[in-house]
């Protein structure tokens, strides 16, 4: 508005009054008459353009408000169609930086209702903040600053925040790392689901009304949005697990009907086997050494001693010895399983390689048993390893045990057989070599001790990981 803050329409009023009645002026000479008239000319071109700015400024809000208005009405087309949660942040927080110009903006969020923690998620725009020191940020929703956005339910900028809360608070430290300038809380059902940290704009220092419009209405559909995207997330791992325990159920089942089989099989086979053997015997001691049928009767003992041995394997499977738990060092198991086969491996030029840290945690098992798995692995590593290849051991902590990871360089395991492997009589070998029952009784041993065993496909070759609990404290 100009000076005199008067609408065109008065001042031009004004200027028809004085030209049309000169004998107001109290000095009837005309030059007060003209100099009246000049000045109401230019209050009217003053209120004129007072007035064309303030149309142009209204015009530019209208314009912000429907780029705003469109941008949120297509991001929320967006939203609607996206459920993974990365993407979903990603398209968000991107949007905020391009839309309001502002150097950065970061999210914390509750993924799970069980907790009561907003982990720090993202983080997008100019921060000289290193990615290690985000991982671990996190803002209590029983603290200060979580109870204020519930009582208040409405977006408050640092300078507000800190009326009610100290500098020194952790969570307040975190802000000002952050170079938070606004707090955006994202509430659902009276519950504090998340906040948004906006940092200081890269032009104009303060946050416009426009800027406040649109930062409230795009909050209200991201709160819905990552709702649905963190109910989809818990959904799709919750239907994870319980494929992961049917398959777990089912194969149990199959491995408890097969070892009753095994057990009647072996049964069945030794006794006519035993039999076998020791006709061969009096048969190779009634015959001269260079008599030539003694080249077909080894032929015959080599062949029955393989039935001996997959019978054997059977027994192990469905009735094992009983195991003698202690707390063990699996580093020290795998390093003794590993020096046994050393040599066969340097004679085939198959390096091994060794990751076994030291503060790796005790696990409870049986020693003999664990090692006649790992003996078991690495020799199944080595027979699909070329000459020349490595074969990588490595063990390392992770929740709720310890985790042990043979890799090799192999051709790697096709994906079609991945969830076979495992399955008594099935093998990749060639025939002759393999019985397919090595990794099936791995599995059972593993199984008995409460951990897991798959197989995973790597860029060259394959990895079998054994998962294990650790031992109690």
């Amino acid at each position: 508005m100009s000076e005199k803050s008067v609408e065109p329409k008065e001042a031009w009023e004004r200027i028809v009054s004085d030209s049309r009645n000169p004998s107001d002026d109290p000095n009837p000479t005309g030059i007060h008459t003209e100099r009246r008239i000049l000045e109401s000319v230019g209050l009217f071109k003053s209120a004129v353009e007072d007035k064309i700015n303030r149309l142009a400024q209204a015009n530019k809000r209208l314009k912000q408000k429907i780029f705003d208005l469109y941008t949120i009405f297509e991001l929320s087309r967006k939203l609607n169609s996206v459920l993974d949660l990365e993407d979903l942040l990603s398209e968000i927080l991107s949007t905020l930086v391009d839309q309001l110009g502002i150097r950065n903006i970061a999210i914390f969020l509750r993924r799970d209702p069980k907790h009561d923690k907003l982990s720090f998620l993202k983080l997008r725009g100019i921060s000289p903040i290193p990615s290690q020191q985000t991982r671990h940020w996190e803002i209590s929703t029983k603290e200060e600053l979580c109870r204020l956005f519930l009582s208040k339910k409405e977006s408050l900028f640092l300078e507000e925040i800190r009326s009610f809360i100290d500098d020194d608070n952790p969570e307040m430290k975190i802000l000002k790392e952050l170079d938070c300038k606004l707090c955006v809380p994202l509430i659902s059902r009276e519950e504090l689901v998340g906040i948004l940290s906006l940092g200081s704009k890269k032009t104009n220092p303060r946050f416009s009304d426009s800027d406040l419009e649109f930062i409230f209405v795009l909050a209200d559909h991201l709160t819905v949005a990552v709702e649905n995207a963190i109910l989809y997330e818990n959904q799709k791992s919750i239907n994870a697990v319980l494929r992961r325990t049917q398959r777990q159920l089912i194969q149990s089942e199959k491995l408890a009907a097969l070892g009753q089989l095994s057990a009647s099989l072996a049964h069945e086979v030794n006794n006519p086997l035993g039999i076998i053997k020791n006709y061969l015997q009096i048969l190779s001691e009634s015959t001269e050494g260079s008599d030539p049928e003694q080249r077909s009767i080894k032929t015959i003992k080599d062949e029955v001693n393989r039935i001996a041995r997959i019978v054997r394997s059977l027994l192990d499977f469905s009735r094992p010895e009983k195991e003698e738990m202690a707390v063990l060092d699996i580093s020290s198991v795998l390093d003794e399983s590993v020096s046994l086969v050393e040599k066969d491996f340097s004679r085939r030029k198959i390096t091994i390689k060794q990751d076994l840290p030291a503060k790796v945690r005790p696990v409870m098992g049986d020693k003999d048993q664990l090692k006649q798995v790992f003996l078991n692995l690495l020799v199944n590593s080595r027979d699909f390893t070329p000459d020349g290849g490595e074969v990588k051991v490595s063990t390392r902590n992770a929740d709720p045990g310890v985790t042990i990871e043979f890799s090799d360089t192999g051709p790697g395991i096709p994906e079609e057989n991945l969830s076979r492997i495992f399955e008594p009589f099935f093998t990749t070998k060639e025939q002759g070599k393999g019985t397919g029952l090595g990794l099936w009784i791995c599995y059972g041993i593993v199984q008995r001790h409460g951990g897991t065993i798959q197989a995973k496909r790597r860029k060259e070759g394959t990895s079998l990981v054994v998962s294990l609990p650790k031992a109690s404290d």
